[in-house]
């Protein structure tokens, strides 16, 4: 450090010299503030956790909640990119001052005490974000005390085994929130509208997890004793019939109210008014079990004119959110932090990934099976490469072309950086539809294990929560590639500026 000093002296400095001085000054307590940071964020997460626990039922405590716990995200994500951000600085600057050689009086070894001089200042803003960030969540922190003294008056809610903070994997993550609004939902009393059926409204993209919350507030206790019947239905499976003739049962209990809750999964993203009319007159001449309560799941936002609430908007996670979801699929009972190479390359995967749950499962498990940084770099070399190609060429990201059910993609893999066109249909297939089908893992091909054929059917994910969905992608490689296709308008590449 003290030669780096002294050489620096020597050069016409770009910047002023008070900010260097102010690097040297504030560098002995950026670790600290590191460390004070983490302890606090451990803190929030502690209450968080702890609120998750337990049954709240005020809108208010749920809200701050959400707030919260957004504030948690945020600062892990800020923590992490502040780390492995200088990760990535040093291994370059090792790289690069042994690769030069270069005498110290050279005008190109000047250009690189210039270029670190300004790094210098880029540092010096850095650390002025990260006492920004500090002074933020002290201020939250210090805010807390009556959360969690209301928090701790609510009773705790019993935890089924696939809903373990220890194995994030076996849970659902990010929807607990939205998960109690659906269920005061369902336990209050009916409103006078809709001649006594109310109607909750719930929205979003294709894979972002829909029937995967609705299925998680089914098996809530407090649910399943208040409903005699919870029944799962499409909309055309709803005629002149009964329910129990017509709809999937989930739930039966014979000893409740005596009321009935609906679940219409919409296949296609649109029904008019005609229609929707149609299943609410059939499902108040429902004798047996009537009917109080519907929710209704499409991708399409005309259904909000359908509630009789107003309807929940789900969303793909914000990144701060994903990437404390996505280390830990990808890490296992690793600890990032012990790993921060691995991490940092991680970080930039999470980025290619764009917030699809079923991406990070697949390849979450592949960088899970093999924790080495030279497989990792090769896996982000691939996936990067793949990404680029896809949206250049299809005018859209892997993400986005996997929340519809069909369409042109790439299949590729990590072993030799082979990418093949292929047109795709993604389903979904119960256990025994499975051991029908014996298809390709998906993971053997994207790690090079499997030569896929001209035609085959991969199990991309096998969830392990309910409602515990098998995707199968049924694959027929192109022979003539979608680059001699008519292509779409190009795209701005999205790891541009990843290093």
């Amino acid at each position: 450090m003290q030669e780096f000093v002294v050489l620096m002296s020597s050069y016409p400095r770009p910047y002023p010299s008070r900010w260097i001085d102010r690097y040297y000054r504030q560098h002995q307590g950026v670790e600290e503030n590191l460390r004070k940071l983490h302890r606090m964020l451990l803190r929030i997460q502690a209450i968080v956790e702890e609120a998750h626990g337990r049954q709240i039922t005020n809108q208010a405590m749920l809200l701050q909640l959400r707030m919260v716990r957004a504030v948690m995200y945020r600062g892990y994500y800020f923590l992490d990119n502040f780390r492995y951000r200088t990760v990535q600085a040093h291994a370059q600057d090792e790289v690069g001052d042994r690769s030069l050689g270069l005498s110290p009086f050279s005008q190109f070894k000047r250009f690189c005490f210039s270029t670190r001089t300004r790094k210098i200042a880029s540092e010096v803003l850095d650390q002025k974000e990260l006492q920004k960030m500090l002074g933020h969540l002290e201020n939250i922190v210090s805010d807390m005390q009556e959360f969690v003294a209301f928090v701790s008056c609510y009773p705790r809610m019993s935890r089924q085994p696939y809903c373990s903070y220890l194995l994030l994997e076996n849970c659902m993550f990010g929807r607990q929130i939205e998960q109690e609004r659906i269920i005061n939902f369902l336990l209050e009393p009916n409103h006078p509208s809709a001649k006594g059926i109310n109607v909750l409204p719930i929205i979003g993209p294709g894979r972002v997890g829909k029937s995967t919350l609705v299925e998680h507030v089914c098996h809530d206790k407090r649910v399943r004793k208040y409903f005699s019947m919870i029944v799962l239905c499409s909309a055309d499976s709803i005629g002149g019939g009964f329910l129990t003739d017509t709809g999937l049962i989930k739930h039966r209990n014979p000893t409740s109210t005596g009321q009935s809750l609906v679940i219409i999964e919409l296949a296609d993203d649109d029904m008019d008014d005609r229609t929707w009319a149609r299943i609410l007159h059939n499902l108040r001449g429902e004798h047996i079990t009537p009917v109080s309560k519907i929710i209704l799941t499409s991708r399409s936002d005309k259904i909000r004119a359908f509630g009789t609430t107003e309807a929940l908007h789900l969303d793909f996670l914000p990144k701060e959110a994903f990437w404390y979801f996505f280390k830990t699929i990808a890490f296992g009972s690793r600890n990032p932090e012990e790993e921060p190479k691995l991490a940092s390359i991680c970080m930039e995967i999470a980025t290619l990934v764009k917030g699809s749950f079923m991406a990070t499962h697949v390849i979450g498990g592949i960088l899970r099976s093999n924790l080495s940084a030279q497989f990792w770099c090769r896996f982000l070399k691939c996936f990067r490469h793949y990404t680029d190609m896809h949206i250049s060429v299809l005018g859209e990201h892997p993400s986005d072309a996997y929340t519809k059910t069909s369409g042109l993609t790439y299949i590729w893999t990590s072993r030799n950086m082979s990418v093949v066109a292929a047109t795709y249909s993604l389903h979904q297939a119960s256990s025994a539809q499975l051991a029908d089908l014996s298809p390709i893992l998906s993971n053997d091909v994207l790690t090079g294990d499997v030569e896929p054929p001209e035609k085959f059917d991969a199990l991309e994910w096998r969830s392990s929560i309910p409602p515990y969905y098998n995707y199968i992608s049924h694959y027929e490689i192109l022979a003539q590639p979608p680059d001699m296709l008519p292509k779409r308008k190009r795209s701005r590449s999205l790891s541009e500026g990843l290093v």
